[in-house]
């Protein structure tokens, strides 16, 4: 691996911002916070997952946590606190954001341009 990829890769580790689980009950609040996944319980069950579109585009996406349902992702609770979400989040309209949602972090997806601009807008919370 040449010295320009560890140098760029270092750095993208640091400006990637971690993003703060809340849990609600019921329904997602109708604005939400930046670089914040809410999780929807119903009854203590997780049900459904909501956040901002983390490529700056203010959309809000809703991932549906209950496995009979399709499409389905599943939340896991990280030891430090923070939450993953499996598959891949890939949106098909719109911003076309794709991308990896691990330990309270978005890691974007070999199709996505600019990772390190999206890493760095979404640090600064600058919109498209």
């Amino acid at each position: 691996m040449g010295i320009w990829i560890r140098i760029k890769s270092w750095f993208r580790e640091r400006v990637r911002p971690r993003f703060g689980t809340q849990y609600v009950a019921e329904d997602a609040p109708k604005h939400l916070k930046a670089r914040t996944l809410y999780v929807v319980t119903e009854d203590g069950e997780p049900w459904s997952a909501a956040m901002l579109c983390p490529c700056g585009c203010g959309e809000t996406l809703h991932m549906n946590l209950m496995p009979d349902e399709r499409p389905v992702w599943r939340l896991s609770a990280d030891a430090d606190g923070s939450s993953s979400l499996h598959p891949s989040v890939n949106r098909m309209k719109g911003c076309q954001a794709h991308f990896w949602f691990r330990t309270g972090r978005v890691y974007w997806c070999g199709d996505q341009k600019v990772p390190l601009w999206k890493d760095l807008r979404l640090l600064l919370g600058l919109e498209k």
